[in-house]
């Protein structure tokens, strides 16, 4: 069990293709105490880093749902059992970029397999070791502002932004059904200018002290 008194704060950065987080964690960067850990979902430690480049690759592109969605799940337990229970324990404050909503909301919604909804519930219960966010920020982009700054991005698309417009306007509706499950939901306007963007997040993260 958690000391309640010394654990850390958890904060996820949540949205979809395009609404900007990548640049709002690198003011996060900036604004917050040294010892604040960053991290990514899936990512953050090396195996999830390796489910990361494999599951966003174009060569992924036939993967099944279940087995997607699973990749995701296992990427994210191993990130809670080595770096996020951790360091919340050691009173550490954590912000991640996505986390189990953004599973909820692309592999259930955008993949429209509702059924599977349960399954990921349970799992994320059964293996989460307490780390359930504090606090929840959604950048809510539309789908048709999101996928246009995701294809002028340098980097190359990943296989999600190649996406549908009706794909994410699923993710985007997923997002709002669950936003209020996983923490204090803050919902930010994210089709605004980045400084506008970031004035309100800096808001709902100064609430956290």
């Amino acid at each position: 069990m958690y000391n309640s008194g010394m654990r850390g704060k958890f904060i996820v950065l949540e949205g979809g293709e395009g609404s900007g987080k990548s640049v709002q964690m690198g003011r996060l960067r900036e604004m917050l105490p040294k010892g604040t850990v960053f991290t990514r979902d899936p990512g953050g430690v090396e195996t999830g880093e390796d489910i990361r480049r494999m599951v966003l690759s174009k060569e992924a592109r036939g993967i099944d749902t279940a087995t997607e969605l699973l990749l995701f799940m296992a990427a994210r337990t191993q990130l809670i059992a080595e770096l996020i229970a951790p360091a919340l324990e050691n009173g550490k404050m954590v912000i991640c970029d996505r986390y189990i909503l953004s599973t909820i909301a692309y592999q259930v919604y955008g993949r429209q397999k509702r059924e599977y909804l349960p399954l990921v519930k349970s799992v994320f219960a059964a293996v989460n070791r307490g780390c359930v966010p504090d606090v929840t920020i959604f950048l809510d982009v539309s789908p048709e502002v999101g996928l246009a700054r995701a294809h002028a991005r340098l980097e190359a698309p990943n296989r999600f932004d190649e996406e549908a417009v009706a794909f994410h306007e699923r993710v985007r509706e997923g997002y709002k059904k669950h936003l209020s499950e996983y923490g204090k939901p803050f919902i930010i306007d994210a089709d605004r200018p980045i400084e506008e963007v970031w004035h309100n997040i800096e808001e709902a993260v100064q609430s956290m002290f």
